[in-house]
């Protein structure tokens, strides 16, 4: 069977790549993806299923699903105008088929696209992460956004069936489990600094997230995350939903073994193994 084999969490800041190319590899954002890859490296994946959201380039609203899988052979990216190369996307098309098709007779909606590009919250961890090795990826959507948002305890047990349904695919592949996305962010709202486009509007709360992310407090922090918890983190803070669906598949058991936290950013970098 099929096994996971360690969980990842990263932003998907869509000008890390620049900053990065400007500032070198000392830099601390190049340092930080930097031990992920090593680590990701490390544990030898056939297969990447990263958990993130789509910035209304994919889908939209008259279309925009709260979870969705991309099934099909390859993609490219980004489709969005963020300042990075762009990348043809290997994907796993037999488990994502695999993951939908059991997702549904455990009563989860998946909704499938199968003809898709992919903007910077999947391209830019594939930047920093997979662009040399080129692992095959499969692409889950979470809807991060606009109401109403999924729950935190579906979110988690989303990652619990999807732990399942890996576990059942014939075969031997490692499966890591990539989260990308923000805890406190608001972008071109009216929680964002005056003249700023962007920015952290709780600090408190992505402060309050790490704690629960190194001590291992996964219930405390489903229970805490409540759709209007994530509303006053900023407009983007449902991305958190993405890490916990993450802590769903590789199990609540598992405390990081590393975690950066960027707070100034809402954001932080963490490495899940038990190998």
């Amino acid at each position: 069977m099929a096994q996971v084999v360690a969980g990842f969490g990263v932003p998907h800041t869509p000008v890390f790549p620049s900053v990065v190319a400007h500032k070198g590899p000392d830099s601390e954002e190049a340092r930080f993806y930097a031990e992920i890859e090593h680590h990701l490296d490390a544990v030898r994946p056939d297969i990447i299923l990263m958990f993130s959201n789509d910035h209304f380039n994919t889908f939209f609203f008259d279309n925009f699903p709260l979870f969705a899988i991309g099934v099909a052979g390859e993609t490219s990216g980004p489709n969005d105008e963020t300042p990075m190369p762009s990348y043809s996307v290997p994907l796993h098309e037999g488990l994502a088929d695999h993951l939908r098709a059991q997702g549904i007779r455990e009563n989860f909606d998946i909704a499938v696209t199968q003809e898709f590009t992919l903007d910077h919250s999947f391209m830019v961890p594939w930047h920093f992460l997979n662009a040399r090795q080129r692992v095959p990826l499969i692409p889950f959507f979470i809807h991060c956004f606009s109401d109403p948002l999924p729950n935190a305890e579906r979110a988690f047990a989303l990652g619990r069936m999807l732990r399942a349904a890996i576990e059942s695919f014939p075969g031997d592949e490692r499966v890591a489990i990539i989260a990308s996305g923000s805890f406190s962010l608001e972008i071109g709202g009216p929680l964002a600094p005056k003249g700023e486009r962007s920015g952290t509007p709780d600090k408190v709360w992505a402060k309050c997230i790490e704690d629960r992310l190194v001590n291992g407090e996964i219930d405390l922090l489903i229970e805490e995350a409540t759709c209007d918890r994530l509303q006053r983190a900023g407009n983007a803070a449902g991305e958190l939903l993405n890490w916990i669906a993450m802590l769903g598949v590789i199990g609540a058991e598992h405390k990081p073994i590393s975690l950066h936290p960027q707070v100034d950013h809402g954001h932080a970098f963490g490495i899940w193994r038990w190998d």
